[in-house]
Formats: C-alpha cells, structure tokens, sequence
C-alpha cells in the first residue's frame, strides 16, 4: 500500500468523527492562527522606521528585530511538526498561540531595543508552533476530496494577513503609539485559546515516540548561522571573518544533523521523506517558486517609486493586485485539485507566474502604471494556482503520523526562498545597474556621503561637446535621480549642500536628509552600509536601472518556467500512484484520541 493510498483512507476515517459544522470551526480557529502571524508581520513592517527613529539606530542594526524572529520560526518549524506528531497537533498549535500572544504582549513592555529581541524569539518558536501544526489540523478533519480547498481557504487568510498587517498597524502606530499595535496579537490569541480549547477535537498521538532533542538542536543552529550569512554578509563582506566563521558554523553543525538524522531511531526531521517523488518535487517547486517571486516583491516597489515616480501610497494599490488574485485564486485551485489532481494545477500555476514574470522584462521605460496591473494579475493568478494544489501534494506524499513534518516543509521553502532571494537580488541588481552605469561613465555619488563634504564646491555640469581626439572624456556625476513625474519642477535648495546638475537645465537636491515619511529624527541616514538596496544605486537614472530591473525580472521568469517543467516531468500523477496500489482495500480502524 503506497503512503498516498494509506494517508487517504486514514484521513476518510477520522473525517466521519466531525460533523460539517465543527469541522469549519476547526478551519477557522486555524485560518486566525495564521492569520494573527502574517498579521504581525505586516504590522512590523510598517513600524522597522519608527523602531529607526526612537532607538536611534542604523539599519544595520535595526534588521536585527526580524532575524531576531526569523531565527526562531525557521528553524522551529520541522521540529514543532514533529512535536505535533508526538503530542498532539491540537496541543502544540494552541501552545504556538500562547507563545504568540504572550511574546507580543511582552514586546508592549520593552523597554530597550535590544530586550526586544527576547519577546521576538517568543513570537518566533510561537509562531512555528502555529505554522507546522495549523494546516495539518485543518485538513486531518475534512475528507480527502476537500483537502486542496481548505488549503486554499488557509493560504487565503495568510494573504490577506500580509496585507491588512501594514494597515492595522498604521492606524494604531498614528492614534495610541507603536506598543498598541501588537496588543490586538494578545486579543487575539487569549480569544481563540478558549474557543480552540473547547470547540477543537482532540489529535491523534503517536505513543512510545522519543524526542531527538540533538537533531533539532543542531537543525536550529545551522539554520540560525545561514540565515545571519543570508542577511549580513553583504554588510559584513563575502570573506569578512564574522562570515567565514558561520559558514563554517553552517558545514559543521550541518554535517552533525545529518548524521544524526540517519543513526536515531525517530529523527525529529526524517531525511527518508525525500525518498517520495511527489514530496522531494513539491518542496523543490515551492521553494522556486518564492525565490522567483523575490525580485517582484523586492524591485518592484523601487521601480514604481523611482522610475515612475509614484507615491508609496499609489504604489501599494498596484502591487496589491497581485495579493487579491492570489487570495481570490487559492480556493478554487484547491478545489480544482481536488477534483483533477495537484499536477496538472500546479505547474500551469508556475508556468503562468513565469509567463507573468517574463512580460515585465519587457516593458516600456516609462508607462503609464495602471498598465501594469493586468500582468501582476496574471502572476497572482498563477501563484494562486500553484500553492493549494502543491501543499494538497505535499500532504498526499506522507504517511499520516509524519503529517507535522509536511506542516513544517509546507512553510520552510516559502522562508529560505525569501530570504536567499532577497540577498541573490540585491547583490545581482546593484551588480548590474553599476556596471552599466559604468559602461556608460556615469559614477553614482552616495547622497549620504555628499552630506560630510568638507567645502561643498558645485559638481561640473556636463555638456553636450565631444571631447577632443584622444582626450578621455570626463565622466557624468549625478546626485539623486528626479522621476521623470518630477522633472522639471523647482526643488528646494538643501541647507549647506550643492545642487548638482545632472544634465543642463534640470537641478536637483542632493540632501536627501529631510525626505522622511514619518517625521521624528532618524539617525539611519548616515548608514551607508544597509543591506537593501543603497541610494547611490537608486539615485541613478531610469535608463540605467531599467537594464537592472529588466534582467531581473526576466531571470525570475526563467526560474519560474524551469519550476514549472519540475513540477509537470518530476511529479507521478495520482492516477500513477492508484495504479502502484490494490484496487480493494479496507478501512483501517482510526487510532486512539489523546
């Protein structure tokens, strides 16, 4: 009997316990749980300037408030799906909700930056908790046939958390301070407890199972020093030694939890999993897909904003298309799947995230805007078909009592192809755009550097002579880009800085000090060295970074189109997998309640 057919009949059996009903009770219950992190993800998002601006920190100190959470929740999330299975999921998923809402009530109460991080850490193994266990929960009382539908209907609340994050807390941030806008987190939570406690069946256990509290252990801390690599290194320098010491840190503590792996007799993550096809396929696929979404989410905003010229309000209405398509997408692709099968949905899912992708690499320096929104549909609608029916297919290649692990996996490749994508695209597109601003002698001028000039003295303007034969002709110096909405208008004149002509006739303000959103004193502008994508690149004209974006976008289409051809060529269909199985089987008994 495949692990498929097997998982299948187990899962028909414990759905007949559950009336309709309690079993969308359940389905709710966990669509708050995920709905509650992605939230306070989105709020903490919208307040990293603020945390900039009271503790008077630089950048690069400042992203310690997300590794300080990311740390945790990555490297928890295979070990909480296996706690699960040895405890219980109900009890873990309610525990993670506990640690949620107590680590963001204890962040109300901090009273530094740096005593942040431990309510931080709380949130992040609370957060695991909640991840590896909420979607296992969820489809363990429904049957077989409706799987992909309520993953769909979970992937939507996590949408629309990442989207209703920022404006929640806005709003709270603006009329009672930041430390209330983590607060509705606890409502939350002390809310859902109670109802969870008494409405939620109780799981499944698996008796006589141990805990390897070394290959979890040794797991966490390797994860912990890839992640710190992924997000610092380019700060810190490639061969700097803080970056040599945890890559050795990754190869040996990595080396260590794959031996023990292999010689315990129940690892908490059980390598034999990647023996399943359809499971190796669906972890694979999923994490190209999010690496390939990396440098939309990551490029887009500045091309909107420094090539187009929008507002960061105007910006958020286009990019949020994409989030609607994909919340409007993941239920019936899910229910699509569960009628025809995960394979065919969810490769024509990344071939049109791919398609999507491709379109942009071709569009028109400057455009109007709204003309955007139909390909940012087309790439929502295929990252909605893709992600129900692969995590159907995720679910359908594991036996039932390893089904945490598969909650855990069903997450992990969305957080390492984030955070991978993120550093391969900033340092992919700064490599770019400085090349080819090179290529054409122009050298991109910091503004933060311009701002510790000793004597200021006007930059040349260039002009439009040819240099005389054989004489090298000087390069073009530009301050900050104007968009092209803003060129022409009167800029003001920064106290004590040049203005700098970056072609005749057309000035710019070089001081880019008082360009703040929020208004309170903020001493992150002096940093040169932030991870993300720095002004000396952004400042550069549109030409130039259009050749950056461009090739982005298009790789990350490639990507995704290769994700497709893996999905379609490396999956068995469920037709192949029934025909590897006895036609007759019975029903086996369901195994005791704990």
């Amino acid at each position: 009997m495949s692990v498929s057919t097997s998982s299948r009949i187990a899962a028909e059996a414990a759905a007949q316990e559950l009336s309709w009903l309690k079993r969308w009770v359940v389905l709710g219950i966990v669509c708050v749980g995920v709905f509650m992190n992605t939230l306070d993800t989105g709020i903490t998002d919208v307040l990293n300037p603020v945390f900039t601006a009271q503790f008077h920190l630089n950048l690069y100190v400042e992203y310690w408030i997300e590794l300080s959470y990311a740390i945790p929740l990555i490297g928890m999330l295979l070990p909480a799906g296996h706690l699960g299975d040895r405890f219980g999921r109900k009890n873990v998923f309610l525990a993670g909700m506990i640690l949620f809402g107590g680590g963001s009530g204890l962040l109300t109460l901090m009273p530094t930056f740096e005593s942040m991080f431990v309510a931080r850490v709380i949130e992040g193994v609370g957060a695991a908790c909640i991840a590896a266990n909420g979607g296992v929960l969820a489809v363990s009382v429904f049957p077989w046939n409706q799987r992909g539908q309520v993953l769909g209907i979970i992937g939507t609340a996590v949408a629309l958390g990442l989207k209703f994050g920022p404006v929640m807390g806005g709003l709270l941030y603006d009329n009672f301070g930041w430390r209330s806008a983590f607060l509705i987190n606890v409502a939350i939570g002390i809310t859902f407890v109670i109802i969870g406690a008494n409405v939620v069946p109780a799981s499944r256990r698996s008796p006589g199972r141990t805990f390897d509290v070394w290959g979890a252990l040794l797991f966490v801390i390797a994860m912990g020093c890839l992640l710190v690599i992924i997000n610092q290194a380019p700060t810190w320098g490639w061969s700097s030694p803080q970056t040599l010491i945890l890559s050795g840190g990754v190869v040996v503590f990595g080396s260590a939890f794959f031996w023990v792996s292999r010689h315990v007799k129940d690892p908490t993550i059980d390598l034999s999993l990647y023996k399943s096809r359809n499971f190796t396929v669906a972890v694979a696929a999923a994490f190209i897909s999010f690496l390939a979404l990396t440098p939309i989410n990551h490029l887009l905003p500045f091309y909107m904003e420094h090539v187009q010229g929008l507002h960061v309000s105007e910006t958020g209405l286009v990019f949020i298309t994409t989030t609607i398509a994909i919340a409007v997408t993941q239920p019936f692709s899910g229910r699509w799947a569960d009628r025809i099968g995960s394979r065919p949905v969810a490769s024509l899912g990344l071939l049109l995230e791919g398609l999507g992708l491709l379109t942009l690499a071709f569009i028109p320096l400057h455009m109007n805007p709204d003309w955007l929104v139909p390909e940012l549909v087309v790439i929502g609608v295929g990252v909605g078909l893709f992600r129900s029916p692969n995590h159907r297919a995720l679910f359908g290649a594991v036996p039932r009592d390893k089904m945490g692990q598969a909650g855990g996996y069903q997450h992990l490749p969305r957080q390492l192809g984030e955070s991978i994508g993120e550093t391969g695209v900033v340092t992919m597109f700064t490599a770019i755009v400085l090349a080819s601003a090179a290529l054409a002698g122009i050298h991109a001028v910091d503004p933060a550097s311009q701002a510790v000039a000793a004597v200021p003295q006007p930059a040349p303007v260039p002009t439009a002579q040819a240099a005389p034969a054989g004489v090298a002709r000087p390069p073009v110096v530009v301050g900050a880009y104007v968009p092209a909405a803003q060129a022409g208008q009167p800029v003001a004149r920064g106290a004590g800085l040049p203005i700098i002509s970056a072609a005749p006739g057309t000035t710019i303000d070089a001081n880019t000090a008082d360009d703040t959103i929020v208004d309170v004193p903020d001493d992150s502008a002096g940093d040169a060295k932030d991870s993300g994508l720095s002004q000396a690149v952004t400042s550069l004209p549109a030409d130039v970074q259009m050749l950056g974006y461009r090739l982005m976008w298009g790789l990350a289409g490639l990507i995704s189109l290769g994700g497709a051809a893996i999905s379609w060529f490396g999956r068995e269909s469920e037709e192949e997998v029934a025909a590897s199985t006895p036609r007759r089987m019975a029903v086996r008994p369901a195994p005791q309640t704990g």
